[in-house]
């Protein structure tokens, strides 16, 4: 083999060495390169999980504490009914005492209803099953209304209380004031929990002309709101901390709740607080006025001695029979008792009623397939569900069989009155 063949054969070699040294070299960077980007891609991802599991425990955290919070809210005034119940029924009579019980029973059972309703409504707002109304009402009465329920609070905690209004403020407006009502009773209570003796809370209600919206604000000086806290008091279960859980009480749905249905009437809220010195809550909300064609004219209650006929009662369950008992006995109006839905449609065959007051969950028969079986021969009497729920699709469910109205649960005298004046003499 000569020198030159030799030369060749090593620089070949040389050559492929030094190609496989720079594909190496290459394959090493592209190498170091993935793995620097599968790094990057498991730090992110991890720092994400991380963050995800954080924002999930504290989300179940939030939970946790508000069916802690709930469970306390419950047991609350459930303690109070059943302890007072317990205490009357061992005790001798004594009217003033026993007034006193019955006062503190009632209250008690308007805070736990009041406590089942922020939780039905928060459910309806999540569904999106909540719907918004707008009716001819004069608002300016309704505020008046509502500022008259809690001048006794106020009184009792020494607190000054007013409301005002523009010198504008217009006589009708087309809205929805049970949502309106709801929502300034919320700010209301809050700042009449949160405001200490001898500070002052007012309702502030306008309607700006230029821009067609209603403004209402609650002005406090109460307790205020930290600023670290500020961003989270309208969220879902949240309320300032637990410290103030602890102190005053309350859901944590209500703030969140209001904001939903602001929201729903295309409004938005208003609100600032400075912590130690007070707060405002508020909204704008964009409303129609009515034009003055005919006067907003308040009806005032007339009794039933228009009401004429008889009543047919189609419950099962006894307590509640009794108490339906108690209040017709009251108005003095004859009535009839049946335990299902067969024995409803008997009766209302063999007897002549005005209006049949008709429970759903009832054995045999519910009340819905009794009143379908009814409508078969009798088109015109007044039917009436008594429903425990508030459901605005049980209710529906209610009319679409030919009920003509629903009496929720539990059953006050006021609504049951506002039921026989509908119907006097059908």
């Amino acid at each position: 083999m000569d020198d030159e063949r030799i030369k060749r054969i090593v620089n070949r070699e040389r050559n492929a060495r030094k190609e496989s040294e720079r594909l190496l070299e290459e394959k090493s960077s592209e190498l170091y390169e993935i793995n620097q980007n599968l790094e990057k891609l498991v730090t992110e991802r991890t720092e994400k999980l991380t963050t995800a599991l954080k924002n999930a425990n504290i989300a179940m955290k939030t939970k946790d504490d508000f069916v802690s919070n709930m469970s306390h809210e419950i047991r609350t005034p459930l303690n109070a009914i059943m302890g007072f119940v317990e205490i009357m029924k061992s005790t001798e009579y004594e009217e003033i005492a026993f007034a006193n019980y019955l006062n503190i029973i009632h209250d008690s059972s308007e805070s736990l209803l009041k406590i089942i309703n922020d939780i039905l409504d928060f459910s309806k707002l999540q569904s999106g099953q909540f719907k918004i109304s707008h009716i001819e009402v004069n608002l300016k009465e309704k505020l008046e209304h509502g500022y008259s329920l809690f001048a006794n609070l106020a009184k009792e905690k020494d607190i000054d209380f007013f409301i005002t209004f523009s010198k504008d403020f217009p006589k009708a407006l087309l809205v929805d004031d049970i949502r309106i009502m709801q929502i300034v009773s919320n700010f209301v209570s809050n700042a009449l929990k949160f405001t200490p003796k001898r500070g002052t809370v007012s309702i502030k209600a306008s309607y700006a002309h230029a821009t067609g919206e209603l403004i209402v604000k609650i002005v406090d000086t109460g307790i205020g709101i930290k600023e670290s806290a500020q961003g989270k008091i309208f969220n879902s279960f949240e309320q300032e901390d637990r410290t103030v859980t602890r102190e005053y009480g309350g859901t944590g749905l209500g703030l969140s709740i209001s904001k939903q249905l602001i929201e729903l009437m295309s409004g938005k809220i208003v609100f600032k607080s400075i912590h130690g010195k007070g707060s405002v809550f508020g909204f704008q909300i964009p409303l129609k006025i009515v034009e003055e064609t005919k006067k907003v004219v308040k009806v005032e209650k007339t009794g039933i001695e228009n009401f004429e006929g008889k009543i047919l009662v189609a419950e099962d369950n006894e307590v509640n029979i009794l108490l339906i008992s108690l209040l017709l006995e009251q108005f003095s109006v004859p009535f009839d008792v049946v335990e299902n839905g067969l024995l409803a449609i008997e009766a209302v065959k063999n007897e002549t009623y005005n209006l049949v007051l008709m429970d759903n969950q009832m054995p045999k028969l519910s009340g819905k397939d009794a009143t379908i079986e009814i409508r078969k021969f009798d088109k015109d009497i007044p039917i009436v569900a008594l429903s425990a729920s508030a459901l605005k699709t049980e209710k529906e469910e209610f009319l679409d069989v030919g009920m003509n109205d629903v009496l929720t649960k539990p059953i006050n005298q006021v609504e049951l009155l506002d039921i026989l004046e509908k119907y006097p003499n059908c």
